[in-house]
Parts: structure tokens; C-alpha cells; sequence
């Protein structure tokens, strides 16, 4: 959540279990770029054992990524710019490959999984590409493949495409070929954005909490906080749409109550 204040814009940066909609844990950042310094911290208080964590490329570091590893779980990290030296790598290692006569390709031990799914108007293809090729010399901690994402995108009206784009995507993983294959990794990168829709989504639209007034000192952090327990409620509840259960709890205030004396699992 931001929040505005006489100093400016003001950021909560939270740990979210995508699957059981669950905010394990948040924390103040003040303005964005301190997300870099904060994230560390805030893993630090979170079981992540056996857990994969995700984000976005801002939080592609050595640090976080060693710690995370370090606490017994596993990354997943888009890399860009920000990450010069292994942008590059990964770049030049999915290179298109144009032999001269004569001479062979060169022998990769690339691996590919392709998916398609159509809704709303729209085709998705999602071609993943993995590698273990830069793990033998690389220098970033629990390095265990490097992948190439491209999403191919295609809106359709009345049986014609009318618009199309493409964009690629790098990134690394300490997972494993024997824990992730490609296709197994195309799905947990995918779910990272449930942050977005799952979290992000519901609180800025469903709950308004990006149009509400009640910003001063600590209750727009304290709103954020309620918002996050109202989700995991609606989840515990077995609802999978938090406007749904909105409409239903505030027509059935028993059940409302009841849920929440109900033991948080």
C-alpha cells in the first residue's frame, strides 16, 4: 500500500503466501527504493524452509538471494539491467546461434516447455527455456539454472487478431532440474503475480484502498494490516471471489462473527 504524507509517498513491504491469500508478514519502507534494504529483514521474521520465494527485479540481489538459500528455501528472480553482467550472460547465452559454413552449433543443454491458454479475447503462448550452462562459473549464490520466458500475446474480435505483442524475460532460479523442471518453473513464475491479483487487486479496488482519505500517521498502515486478515479470512472460507464474499458476509453478520472467532489456520 502507498500512503501520502507531508514528506511524500510511503510503501508497505509485505511477504505474501499466494496460495492461502496470506500476508505472513509486512513491513514500512517509506519511499520504494528502500524496498532493497527492507526485504532482507523482513524474510528474516517468515518460515521460508522448503518455501520458493518470488519477486521483482528490484530484489534480483547476491544478499537476498544467498539469504533465502541460507534460511533452507528456494528464488526465483527476473534479471535486468540493474544486474548488468548477468543480463548480459543470459542474454548471450539464448542468443540466436548463426554458424558459418562449415562449422557446427555449438551443444547446449537447453530444455522447453510451451503453453497456450485463450480467454477473454485473448491467446497467450508462453515458451520457457532453461539452462544449467552459466552454473560452473557463475558467482551468484545457489545459482542452479537460468531461464529465457517469452510471452506472445494475440487479442482477438469477431474471428480477427487485431493486435499482437511480445516481450521476453530472463531470470534465475536455485531450484534445481531435479525440483523444477520447465515446466514445473514456467507454473511457479506465473504464480508470482498472484501478488498482484490475489493482494494488490482486491485492496486497491475491491477494498478502495487506494481512494481512501485515512492516510494520516499509522492508519493507513493499520487499514492495509485489516485488509490483509479480511483476504485470508475470505480464503479460510473457501471463497475465491473477495467481492462474493464481501456481498455475503455483510448479508449474513452470524456468519461474519463466527468467522471471525474461528481459529486462523
Amino acid at each position: 500500500m502507498r500512503k501520502k504524507d507531508e514528506e511524500g509517498s510511503e510503501y508497505l513491504l509485505s511477504v505474501y503466501d499466494v496460495k492461502r491469500w496470506k500476508v505472513l508478514a509486512q513491513v514500512e519502507v517509506g519511499r520504494k527504493e528502500n524496498e532493497i534494504s527492507k526485504a532482507p529483514k523482513v524474510l528474516e521474521s517468515v518460515e521460508i524452509s522448503q518455501k520458493v520465494v518470488t519477486g521483482d527485479a528490484m530484489h534480483t540481489q547476491k544478499a537476498l538471494s544467498g539469504q533465502i538459500v541460507k534460511q533452507g528455501g528456494d528464488y526465483i528472480f527476473p534479471v535486468k539491467e540493474n544486474q548488468a553482467s548477468l543480463y548480459k550472460n543470459i542474454q548471450q547465452l539464448f542468443a540466436p546461434e548463426y554458424p558459418k559454413a562449415g562449422f557446427g552449433k555449438i551443444k547446449t543443454d537447453f530444455m522447453t516447455v510451451e503453453k497456450v491458454n485463450k480467454g477473454h479475447g485473448r491467446l497467450e503462448k508462453r515458451t520457457l527455456t532453461t539452462s544449467e550452462m552459466l552454473n560452473s562459473y557463475s558467482t551468484w549464490p545457489g545459482l542452479a539454472q537460468v531461464y529465457r520466458l517469452e510471452r506472445q500475446f494475440q487479442w482477438w474480435r469477431s474471428g480477427r487478431c487485431y493486435r499482437t505483442s511480445c516481450e521476453v524475460e530472463f531470470g534465475i532460479t536455485s531450484l534445481s532440474r531435479a525440483k523444477a523442471s520447465p515446466e514445473r518453473l514456467l507454473g511457479l513464475r506465473r504464480n508470482h503475480w498472484g501478488i498482484e491479483t490475489g493482494l494488490h487487486y482486491r485492496r486497491d479496488v475491491t477494498f478502495k484502498e487506494d481512494a481512501t482519505r485515512m492516510t494520516i500517521g499509522n492508519t493507513g498502515k493499520v487499514m492495509a494490516s485489516i485488509n490483509n486478515l479480511v483476504i485470508a479470512l475470505f480464503h479460510q472460507s473457501n471463497f475465491q471471489n473477495a467481492a462474493q464474499a464481501r456481498r455475503w458476509f455483510a448479508a449474513h453478520l452470524t456468519d461474519a462473527f463466527a468467522l471471525l472467532t474461528t481459529p486462523f489456520s
